[in-house]
């Protein structure tokens, strides 16, 4: 039976309402239609379809995939409302969205992930939650969704190229070998499709076999207050959140704990798609972070551009790599801010991408066949970084990464904590033209340290490049570093800077391309030498005023 509140007659005022819907609840009369006491505008709007009406036990040995399924159905025909899931455990496959349709996992539901293949029934959906072409959908309430993903120790099966160095690194210091691999059901928890206005809110995604939100193609998706967990040592391919080829995208006040990227934007190539949509307008903002790869990435898949992206005001920790940008398949990826955040590493097993950095950004071509895309107009701003590892941004020779800002930025770097050691610089630049660094400050670790420690900044193969406001020393007190280690570097100028306690040379400069660099109001008392020349060639390279 379904009655709407609509089918009732006469005038009642909200509380003769209110007390008349309760008791018919209690008689059973209500059918579909469930009161939710925090929502007395919805109980007089709109139609509420309880999936135990639909047959759903909530108990967990009762398969529910086709009970929950009518459920929505129902919901979609008689033009949407919400289908209510109360307290219980239910077993699903796979749940398909539809237009004007908001899924509600009440405290105390969840759905556990079907290991029955056939309930996975949907074309190309394999994943607990899925919609294609729908508008005006959700996902709501603090419900559960488990994946009860499953894996097994065993021997590495081929090389990840992506860090094929780092692998052979493990292997000289005699790491095992062996990493996790994913068993039993291979699915993803929520897949979404060319969606038009997706609310997900409040509901925690578990356990997931592989990726947990994956947004493929969708238009104003607003994820708030959700909690996403994967195991940060076995949680192979277990992303957070995904947005792929999607725009105006909002995450906020979210807890993201995964052993993958927590939140990643890319461009893949979707099979049946000709054609790859742009990423932009993104906001990531307010959120609580750790990732056993990077917390907040950018790539690898990169087709199409990716452009106006905020991650702001985030707290990342125990994470492998804080930020980063790959770009590998010729995309463009411009106006990308990274501010305040706060961020703690730590050295993951060798399998995860990452080397307990701050951030890494990487220019490249996947293959030969590849196009070459650009990175540009990137800003870093209010970030304090303990970290392990060398941050890195990189482009190729034959194309440079452009206009990069950083200001405003405390790198502590502290001990690895792992025998297969791979810091050196605490940062390096190379092939970067246009680059901006105002108020960079680096502190070492003086009492555990590592031999590999080299300079606090290093730059190689830069022009039109500006320090000012730098303060730092070499890695080794005793180490034959410099503080600022400048390789064939053109049309830049540092002032305003300053070594620390400790410094041995301030500047190393060398390259016989390196010119036209200026030096200005620089305290350098604390380092032994001011500047030193690879070639007495390049003092004429150099304008102190």
């Amino acid at each position: 039976m379904e009655t709407s509140v609509n089918d009732f007659s006469g005038n009642f005022d909200r509380r003769s309402l209110i007390k008349r819907g309760a008791a018919m609840a209690g008689a059973g009369l209500l059918g579909s239609m469930v009161y939710d006491a925090s929502d007395h505008e919805g109980m007089a709007s709109g139609n509420v379809f309880n999936v135990r009406n639909f047959g759903a036990t909530g108990k967990r040995e009762d398969k529910s995939t086709v009970q929950v399924q009518e459920a929505v159905d129902a919901c979609a025909k008689s033009g949407g409302g919400k289908v209510y899931v109360p307290p219980g455990d239910y077993t699903v496959g796979t749940i398909q969205l539809k237009d004007n349709v908001n899924l509600h996992l009440e405290s105390g539901s969840t759905f556990y992930l079907s290991q029955d293949r056939t309930d996975f029934v949907i074309q190309g959906a394999n994943t607990m939650i899925f919609a294609e072409d729908a508008v005006n959908i959700s996902l709501t309430g603090q419900g559960r969704l488990d994946g009860l993903a499953g894996y097994e120790f065993t021997e590495m099966r081929g090389v990840d190229p992506e860090i094929a160095e780092e692998i052979e690194i493990a292997r000289k210091a005699g790491i095992d070998m062996r990493r996790y691999y994913r068993t039993g059901m291979q699915t993803y928890m929520c897949i979404l499709n060319n969606c038009t206005n997706v609310h997900l809110s409040d509901i925690s995604i578990i356990n997931s076999p592989l990726w947990n939100v994956r947004l493929n193609d969708c238009d104003r998706v607003f994820i708030r207050g959700v909690y996403i967990y994967s195991d940060l040592e076995k949680g192979v391919n277990a992303d957070g959140i995904d947005i792929c080829s999607s725009r105006n995208v909002t995450v906020s006040d979210s807890v993201i704990i995964t052993a993958d990227d927590s939140v990643v934007l890319k461009t893949p190539r979707r099979r049946g798609r000709e054609t790859v949509n742009c990423v932009e307008n993104i906001v990531v903002t307010n959120c609580v972070f750790s990732s056993s790869s990077t917390a907040l990435m950018i790539g690898t898949e990169t087709h199409a551009d990716i452009r106006h992206v905020i991650f702001s005001n985030c707290v990342i920790r125990n994470s492998n790599k804080g930020f980063g940008i790959n770009v590998q398949d010729g995309a463009i990826v411009s106006d990308i801010i990274f501010s305040n955040l706060t961020i703690e590493t730590a050295r993951r097993h060798w399998n995860w991408w990452g080397s307990a950095e701050m951030c890494k950004f990487v220019l490249s071509r996947r293959n030969e066949s590849s196009r070459l895309g650009r990175i540009r107009d990137i800003v870093v701003d209010t970030v304090i970084a303990r970290v392990r590892g060398t941050s890195l941004i990189k482009g190729p020779d034959i194309k440079m990464i452009e206009n990069i800002t950083m200001k405003n930025v405390q790198i502590f770097m502290t001990h690895e904590d792992a025998v297969d050691k791979r810091a050196t610089h605490a940062l390096h630049l190379e092939n970067v033209n246009g680059l901006r660094i105002h108020d960079l400050s680096v502190r070492w670790d003086d009492d555990i340290t590592e031999w590999g420690w080299q300079s606090a900044l290093s730059m190689k193969n830069m022009s039109d490049f500006e320090i000012r406001s730098f303060s730092g020393r070499q890695g080794l007190k005793e180490g034959g570093y410099p503080a600022i280690a400048l390789d064939n570097v053109t049309d830049g100028m540092i002032s305003d800077s300053r070594a620390t306690d400790g410094c041995n040379e301030f500047i190393q400069l060398k390259g016989l391309n390196s010119n036209e660099l200026i030096l200005r109001n620089n305290n350098t008392r604390k380092a032994k030498t001011e500047i030193i020349f690879d070639d007495k060639r390049l003092v004429k390279a150099v304008n102190k005023v």
